[in-house]
């Protein structure tokens, strides 16, 4: 006969909310065999067998009124503990430190039923004393829940949470600012943000099984260079490149649209703040109003409406809809502290009042100081042909000393160029990048127009040119602009296009003298 005595200690159940404790005892007999039988013949005669029961199963129930937790029973068999997975496993002679153990047992949470096999060395009874036991269907309420999300980095304010209070069924929601700290409803808690370690405290008790939470992460995925435009060995590890560093120059910006609600001929427009950076008038499909209907005043905020005024764009086509004034504020900071999760810190405090929920921020590339120049100035009896070659030097030459070539910030563009004699007086003027852009004489300054600004390139001035210029003599020069290079990488997020067209606006601001 094999006994397992069962000695259930103190535990806390789920529906009365008090401490109970039974004892029980249970004994699991083997089963008894009768045997009968007769000699064939002759006398009678003693004989005796030996019979050898096979080991049954230790069968027991730890309650007989509610489910167990998994993961919650600690068992002491004898002298031994065992401990329950988690799964449906009991484990002998487990490893605190490593985990691990040796499964020679189950339990069914359900039924609340224990089966213990038989192994070698099992003793014929023994007394199993429940050290640890959660009994209860709606067991797991809490006040506070530490977990990590499954996957991370988080991105900063995406992380939220909700639970329903125990009793009363209400919901609690809660929200993780930009650097990590969760409140709401009562919650208050934490989340990392790199490891997407969150813990969590809520006002009242809530059950597990209405815990949620919703977080967004990032995800690096490595990129094809040949796509990206340069090797992204040489990006962080991430792909994420700050743009925002301390020491800094940041340009804060915020636009504002008013309704003009009675447009009329001297209506004076007030934007309600003043040293606008710009400021202009649109109609309802976003097309401007022509200039010359109305004088802008920055520096004051205003924009009066002209008498007559008619609204009308520059090519006297009649806008649609309502009238309404756009105008933008900003300022520049030097950023003393960029911050991880995307606070800055400014060394002097702003002029303007800037909205928290509708103001950008961006950085300004700093270009130093800036100005146009003409440099490398050459002349050759032959044209090099390139723009790189040389040759022998002429006998004239132009008096940059007391003529020198004059060359402005907005003209000037970076170019390398070429003068070339058609006559000993007429020339040609080539580009590099522009190809024949002007023809001229020694006769007569010489100042090719750019295009672009509608101001020369530069001027050079007839009393600087010396004589015995010949057919075919070349003079090369360079310029520089009073701007720099810049690379402009576009970043386009994964998804489906929202708008059917998108635009990119670079703006060149600094002093001058």
């Amino acid at each position: 006969m094999a006994t397992v005595r069962m000695v259930t200690k103190s535990w806390l159940t789920e529906s009365t909310a008090s401490y109970e404790k039974t004892n029980e005892i249970e004994e699991i007999r083997s089963h008894d065999v009768n045997v009968s039988y007769q000699l064939a013949a002759g006398s009678e005669q003693a004989s005796q067998e030996t019979f050898t029961g096979t080991d049954e199963e230790w069968r027991f129930y730890l309650s007989e009124s509610a489910p167990i937790v998994p993961g919650s029973v600690i068992l002491q068999i004898g002298s031994e503990l065992w401990f329950d997975d988690g799964e449906g496993r009991l484990l002998r002679n487990y490893n605190t430190t490593t985990g691990t153990g040796t499964a020679l047992g189950t339990i069914n949470y359900q039924t609340t039923q224990v089966i213990i096999t038989a192994y070698a060395g099992r003793p014929t009874s023994a007394t199993v004393t429940p050290i640890s036991a959660l009994i209860g269907d709606d067991w797991s309420v809490m006040l506070g829940a530490t977990f990590r999300t499954a996957a991370s980095p988080l991105r900063p304010n995406g992380f939220t949470v909700r639970a329903e209070d125990y009793e009363t069924g209400d919901q609690y929601n809660g929200e993780a600012d930009n650097q990590g700290v969760i409140t709401g409803d009562g919650i208050t808690g934490e989340v990392t943000l790199q490891d997407g370690l969150a813990e969590i405290l809520f006002p009242a008790p809530v059950t597990a099984e209405s815990l949620f939470y919703n977080a967004v992460s990032y995800k690096q995925i490595p990129l094809d260079p040949d796509i990206l435009g340069l090797d992204p060995v040489r990006l962080p590890a991430d792909g994420r490149v700050p743009i925002l560093r301390d020491a800094d120059i940041l340009v804060l910006t915020h636009t504002q649209t008013d309704l003009i609600a009675t447009p009329v001929a001297d209506l004076v427009v007030d934007a309600g703040r003043d040293k606008l950076h710009d400021a202009w008038i649109e109609d309802d499909e976003g097309t401007r109003l022509d200039p010359a209907m109305y004088v802008l005043d920055k520096e004051a905020g205003t924009a009066a409406l002209e008498n007559p005024f008619t609204a009308q764009d520059e090519s006297a086509t009649p806008l649609v809809g309502d009238l309404h004034f756009v105008h933008r504020i900003d300022d520049m900071a030097l950023c003393t502290e960029a911050r991880i999760d995307g606070t800055l810190q400014l060394a002097q405090p702003l002029y303007h009042g800037f909205p928290a929920d509708d103001t950008w921020v961006a950085s300004a590339v700093y270009l130093g100081d800036l100005r146009a120049r003409v440099k490398d100035w050459a002349s050759y009896t032959v044209d090099p042909d390139d723009y790189d070659g040389t040759g022998q030097t002429t006998n004239s030459n132009y008096n940059l000393i007391a003529y020198p070539v004059a060359i402005d910030n907005r003209g000037s563009v970076p170019e390398r160029w070429k003068i070339r004699f058609t006559s000993t007086t007429a020339f040609e003027l080539y580009g590099e990048q522009r190809g024949l852009v002007a023809t001229g004489s020694t006769a007569a300054d010489f100042s090719p127009t750019n295009p672009q600004t509608g101001t020369p390139y530069f001027t050079i001035a007839s009393d600087g040119w010396g004589a015995g210029w010949s057919v075919g003599n070349t003079v090369r020069f360079d310029t520089d602009a009073a701007a720099a290079p810049l690379w402009l990488i576009r970043t386009v997020l994964p998804g489906q296009a929202t708008v059917d067209d998108d635009q990119l606006k670079i703006e060149l601001r600094g002093d001058h003298n």
